[in-house]
């Protein structure tokens, strides 16, 4: 099942409307299955879990209009915009590790902490699998 929802992003590498919401269900059947989540937990965690990827989101956008629109200046970029680039590049990451720890310390308060382990061991296996089903490999290491 959930591998349908993947190959439904590895065809196109983009989402339709239609398309993006049966992936994001499937992606939701995922994470219930892989962490065992009853329907009095899974109604506590998913509200939390999207605010914090929704967050997330936002600093990624940042990174990636950042290296993809950068990386086509590299050779001609200065000192001081290569410096600037670096620190937002740090900033955005920095900004992602204090909204982790931020939703973490939410989510332990709502589930148990095996539950939010769990959630993270479910996130890397289905990246790994996203990216396995678009056949690029493993997927990268994120921070």
């Amino acid at each position: 099942m959930t591998l349908f929802g993947l190959s439904l992003f590895a065809q196109s590498g983009k989402l339709s409307e239609e398309k993006r919401k049966e992936f994001e269900a499937q992606k939701v059947a995922f994470f219930t299955q892989e962490m065992e989540l009853t329907p009095e937990e899974a109604t506590k965690f998913w509200p939390l879990y999207n605010e914090m990827q929704q967050k997330i989101r936002v600093e990624n956008d940042k990174i990636r209009d950042l290296t993809c629109r950068k990386s086509k200046e590299a050779p001609e970029v200065t000192e001081q915009q290569a410096l600037k680039n670096l620190q937002t590049l740090l900033a955005a990451e920095q900004a992602m590790r204090d909204i982790k720890k931020e939703y973490i310390d939410k989510l332990t308060k709502a589930l148990s902490a095996k539950k939010v382990w769990m959630m993270i061991e479910a996130e890397q296996k289905f990246h790994h699998q996203l990216w396995k089903k678009m056949g690029k490999g493993p997927s990268p290491v994120q921070k």
